[in-house]
């Protein structure tokens, strides 16, 4: 491209001596403006991609040389609605103003012409009639006489204009005219320099992105490696020098079959497809690791392979704590498995059984004698709550079955409220109002609707503590102590497992609340919450 301007410039120079012999033109004006021309092409910010001080000294040495008033490059916006100014020299401040914008709804007709007719050469811009739109609010209060606008053209299209302007009436001459084409087309070629330079840098950063990120490993038509990236050397243990001319073996761990391999040349090299898929990897020291890969071939215009390319993703942390919830979820159906078949006979069948026989050979003069009533109820109620307990239990670990259903049946809220609480010691401190009818899995209900009382009888510093349980609206049931006071913020961090006030003096796990919101989620029910004056008012929409 630096060969194709420099042939311009002088054919250029050739043009203006067959000028200069024809029209008897005034020589030293043409020899300033040839000597203006192959300044420019030496102007070096211009092409180092520099725009904005290229054009300042283009700006400046054009008008000086061409003797006007002032210089300018504009250039269209992204949908050609305006031109925005990149740099306006003014001669007789010696000063570069930009990002002046001219809109086309303004000055459609200015607009229209660069459209049809790109050059405008106006010797008076207030009749020409591309530029008497700009008589008003641009050419008389700044002054100017005459324009002359060429167009800046970048792979094959208009971008922008260079405009040249004079404060006092001028007739362009012809050489002045082609002068001003050729400086615009070696602004298209430094704005070109401008784009590549910038688009080079955006691919230099998009690399080094890339390379910082992944993993990524380059190898010859053989499979032989011919490059690895920094991060390669550090999950692998290898060192570039270790693995130069080696194939990939190095790191294979054996764990996959030849098919899984031979599955990957064929998508390579038969199908020409990325290839992509979970591999496990062993490092230098003998250690698995694991990456998600994508392999594709390289192929020259024959169709002919000349060298592979691998970008991998390293998720050795995923696959591993995948395995660790894999092994807690065993640990987890076990411990259902006991709760739910093993605990069972226990609190459903042995202890019942032997309450009634306990019972039965305790004669009333014996149980009077010895004021068993009180301990013999005691047992029998806590017997009863814990067979309660363990139904919702039984009915939690069934959700850790997979694609398990929640099993809901019709029941009135205030009447498994009532039954559930009956025997409990704060059954006293909680008022329940009317409460509809609606489907419910029992056990889980009663649960969470227990861990909230319990949380605001907790809470509490009342003297009187309590709860009361209410309708707000047909889709609404409160649940509202007179506690210390819960905000939503409060409530969704404390929502969280094993999460709990900080110099909190109640003991606690942290995991009840956590539970009870999972319980009522299970449900299709929303549950929020809000502080009150005095308490905390638990909103759960049962819609």
């Amino acid at each position: 491209m630096v060969y194709n301007i420099k042939l311009v410039i002088k054919r250029f120079i050739l043009l203006i001596k067959n000028f200069i012999n024809k029209f008897n033109l005034d020589y030293e004006y043409i020899l300033k403006l040839e000597k203006t021309l192959v300044n420019q092409s030496r102007n070096e910010p211009f092409f180092n991609g520099d725009i904005i001080n290229g054009s300042k000294i283009l700006t400046k040495e054009i008008a000086d040389n061409i003797n006007a008033d002032r210089c300018s490059i504009w250039l269209y916006n992204d949908n050609k609605t305006s031109i925005i100014c990149q740099q306006l020299y003014v001669t007789s401040e010696n000063k570069w103003y930009d990002s002046i914008e001219l809109l086309k709804k303004d000055f459609k007709p200015y607009f229209d012409s660069l459209e049809i007719d790109p050059i405008i050469i106006a010797n008076n811009a207030e009749s020409h009639p591309s530029t008497s739109c700009f008589t008003e609010n641009y050419l008389k209060p700044l002054g100017i006489k005459s324009m002359l606008d060429v167009p800046i053209v970048f792979r094959n299209e208009i971008i922008g204009v260079f405009c040249i302007e004079s404060l006092k009436l001028r007739k362009w001459k012809k050489i002045e005219i082609n002068f001003a084409q050729l400086i615009s087309s070696l602004y298209s070629f430094a704005h070109s320099v401008y784009v590549n330079n910038k688009v080079n840098k955006e691919m230099d950063d998009l690399e080094n992105f890339v390379d910082k990120s992944v993993i990524i490993t380059k190898a010859d038509n053989r499979g032989k490696i011919t490059y690895i990236n920094e991060n390669f050397s550090k999950i692998s243990g290898y060192s570039l020098e270790e693995v130069l001319g080696k194939d990939h073996n190095i790191v294979n761990s054996g764990f996959h079959p030849k098919e899984f391999w031979s599955n990957m040349y064929k998508t390579i090299i038969t199908d020409k497809k990325i290839w992509n898929n979970i591999c496990t990897n062993k490092t230098k020291n003998g250690e698995l690791y694991w990456v998600d890969s994508f392999i594709k071939a390289e192929f020259d215009c024959d169709g002919k392979v000349i060298g592979f390319m691998s970008i991998r993703y390293d998720v050795t942390d995923l696959i591993k704590k995948s395995e660790e919830i894999n092994k807690k979820n065993t640990y987890l159906e076990h411990a259902a498995k006991i709760l739910r078949h093993d605990m069972h006979s226990g609190i459903n069948t042995y202890i019942p059984r032997g309450v009634s026989s306990l019972e039965r050979r305790l004669s009333s003069e014996v149980i009077e004698s010895f004021k068993l009533q009180p301990p013999l109820k005691m047992i029998k109620d806590g017997l009863k709550h814990t067979q309660k307990v363990y139904k919702g239990v039984y009915e939690f670990t069934n959700l850790v079955k997979q694609n398990v259903v929640l099993s809901k049946e019709l029941v009135n809220l205030k009447e498994i409220l009532h039954n559930y609480l009956s025997t409990t010691s704060y059954y006293s401190q909680v008022l329940i109002d009317e409460l509809p009818t609606i489907e419910v899995n029992e056990p889980l209900f009663c649960t969470a609707i227990d861990n909230l009382i319990r949380n605001g009888l907790k809470y509490n510093d009342s003297d009187t503590k309590m709860v009361k349980i209410y309708m707000e609206d047909d889709f609404n049931l409160i649940i509202q102590d007179n506690g210390r006071g819960l905000t939503q913020e409060e409530f969704e961090y404390l929502s969280q497992p094993y999460t709990r006030k900080e110099n909190q003096k109640e003991s606690g796990t942290g995991l009840g609340l956590n539970i009870c919101i999972a319980i009522l989620k299970e449900h299709k029910f929303k549950i929020s919450c809000e502080k009150n004056n005095i308490g905390t008012k638990i909103k759960i929409n049962i819609k």
